[in-house]
């Protein structure tokens, strides 16, 4: 005995169109029997957000301390960087830089 059943797996669908608002054009969002609705909804606290940013606004913009440690494990002969280290400098400061990248 043969069954050949359409299965409704999501590439047995023919793609849908899309509107500016991300929904699908011509067809009717209905939500069938045994079908789940997921949504989400994000929001900002702008309190928590202004708090975090006056706390940022008051943090040096150089760690004068952790600059002075390294002056001096450079001066004593004892800081090492690796090669993998070298690279990823350079990548991200090209990367950065690149006009045609932004």
């Amino acid at each position: 005995m043969k069954i050949d059943a359409p299965l409704s797996l999501p590439e047995n669908y023919p793609p849908e169109k899309v509107g500016r608002s991300g929904s699908p054009i011509g067809r009717t969002q209905s939500t069938g029997v045994g079908e789940a609705h997921d949504e989400a909804q994000l929001s900002v606290d702008r309190d928590r957000v202004e708090t975090l940013r006056s706390q940022l606004s008051r943090l040096p913009e150089v760690r004068q301390e952790r600059v002075e440690t390294v002056r001096q494990a450079i001066r004593g002969g004892h800081y090492q960087v690796s090669d993998q280290q070298i690279v990823e400098a350079i990548h991200s400061q090209l990367i950065t830089q690149s006009p045609r990248l932004r």
